[in-house]
């Protein structure tokens, strides 16, 4: 009976079935994003925008579906600011991908886009791999799933994180510029090299819809031709880059870890970077200072990871790497605590099942809060990432707020059976991982709205 009446709100939801001009949500506690407390009060949505938040009682508007949410949270939609949708349910790693068509793959970014909506996330920032074809099939209604931040393909430079080659396969310099790899084919990655291939990257980027832009400019974990301490581009490389994104009026993220990398990139103009996980206490001090977004994955640094069939094989490259990382980044967490940078929640799952999905996603909430408390973690989830997203500027294709309850936000929201500040389980946030429970959706969450749409209704 679950997965029938799942399959029917997925349904309904793509078909707008359930959407209504104006809904009002009446007798909820409010976690307005930015707060530290709940307040009582009322919320009415027009348009898909949130009209009027009131703490007394309002009048129902003529036609108005009513939810009366007593006894229970409203809350902003979630937003997961580390996601890849073309990767998240691609088993196998990148072989498998290898031998993938389009439509595997754009198949395995619809499943994935859908799931994160079902889990409460009504946003997402698509950290490499995707174009805007899935965003524009989503936003014309045609397929569930969140808000799509697009940062198009990896750029990469030759035997950088990016350069998912497979050994046996060469740089296209060497076969008249086709690439022979399936990801570089797809455009899910370009590998650039010199000032005029970044450049031509960046733009093709842009001319294919990406909101910002990712760069790698540091050795990775989930690829083998790049080593940890690598730092990747040369300064020139970067200038080049940041000067053409900011003609758009947008920003750049970095993929980094360490020292070199990440300053290497803040040096360049990047205003996020993400992991970050390898730095010392004078970078922090400066991506504080410098008022620089953060996006670490929480998860990598436990050791639960090592449970990973991909990333806990001691005896292949990778998970070599991931046992450095795990040992270099153990003084994280203090930093974070110490200097309070702007981080936001990332996820980064990739190349796992569905059931994994879900127990990395719970489990990834859990670590934030334990951490560094459920109010900090909260934060994370819904208004910083939202801040986030307001860099795209004028290239922002949701220029209205996110992550918020305020009047003039877009209508994304949640309600929840209980307090997040207090429990974050009222999220679906579980200490356990790999030995989590199989489930569907969070049944905590009760309702999910997305820009006045509701995409899912058990009150």
């Amino acid at each position: 009976m679950k997965n029938i009446l799942s399959a029917i709100l997925l349904l309904a939801c793509v078909q707008s079935q359930v959407f209504a001009e104006v809904t009002l949500i009446s007798n909820v506690q409010i976690f307005d994003g930015v707060t530290d407390k709940l307040s009582t009060g009322h919320v009415l949505v027009e348009a898909g925008m949130i009209k009027t938040i009131s703490a007394t009682p309002l009048v129902v508007p003529d036609g108005a579906v009513v939810i009366d949410g007593t006894g229970r949270t409203l809350m902003p939609g979630l937003i997961d600011s580390h996601v890849h949708l073309t990767m998240t349910f691609a088993e196998g790693g990148i072989k498998a991908q290898e031998a993938m068509t389009w439509e595997e793959i754009g198949a395995i970014a619809a499943a994935s886009a859908q799931e994160h909506l079902m889990n409460g996330f009504t946003t997402v920032r698509d950290m490499g791999g995707l174009g805007t074809g899935l965003k524009r099939a989503i936003d014309k209604g045609l397929l569930v799933g969140p808000r799509i931040y697009s940062a198009g393909a990896y750029i990469s430079q030759t035997s950088g994180h990016g350069d998912m080659r497979l050994r046996s396969q060469p740089n296209k310099e060497y076969t008249g510029g086709f690439p022979v790899n399936n990801l570089e084919r797809l455009g899910i990655a370009r590998i650039a090299d010199g000032i005029p291939a970044v450049l031509t990257a960046v733009r093709e980027n842009f001319a294919e819809g990406a909101a910002y832009i990712k760069i790698h400019a540091g050795g990775g974990v989930s690829t083998e031709r790049d080593p940890l301490h690598v730092t990747q581009y040369t300064k020139a490389e970067l200038a080049a880059a940041n000067e053409s994104i900011r003609h758009w009026d947008t920003y750049w993220t970095v993929h980094a870890y360490n020292d070199a990398s990440v300053n290497h990139a803040i040096d360049a103009g990047a205003e996020c970077v993400d992991h970050a996980q390898l730095i010392t206490e004078p970078t922090m001090r400066r991506i504080v200072k410098e008022k620089i977004f953060l996006s670490p994955n929480l998860t990598g640094m436990s050791d639960d990871l090592l449970q990973h069939p991909v990333y806990g094989d001691p005896n292949t490259p990778v998970g070599k790497k991931v046992r450095e990382f795990m040992a270099g980044s153990k003084d994280f967490p203090e930093l974070v605590r110490k200097h309070r940078p702007k981080w936001v929640f990332n996820s980064d799952i990739v190349f796992s099942p569905r059931s994994y999905f879900r127990q990395h996603m719970d489990f990834e909430k859990h670590i934030a809060a334990s951490w560094f408390g459920n109010f900090e973690a909260l934060k994370a989830l819904t208004s910083r990432g939202g801040e986030l997203a307001q860099l795209t500027g004028r290239h922002n294709p949701y220029p209205a707020k996110l992550g918020v309850i305020e009047e003039g936000a877009y209508a994304d929201l949640l309600i929840v059976d209980g307090n997040p500040l207090e429990d974050m389980g009222a999220i679906g946030a579980d200490s356990r991982w790999f030995s989590a429970p199989s489930r569907e959706g969070i049944e905590n969450i009760r309702v999910i709205m997305k820009g006045g749409e509701i995409c899912k209704n058990t009150l």
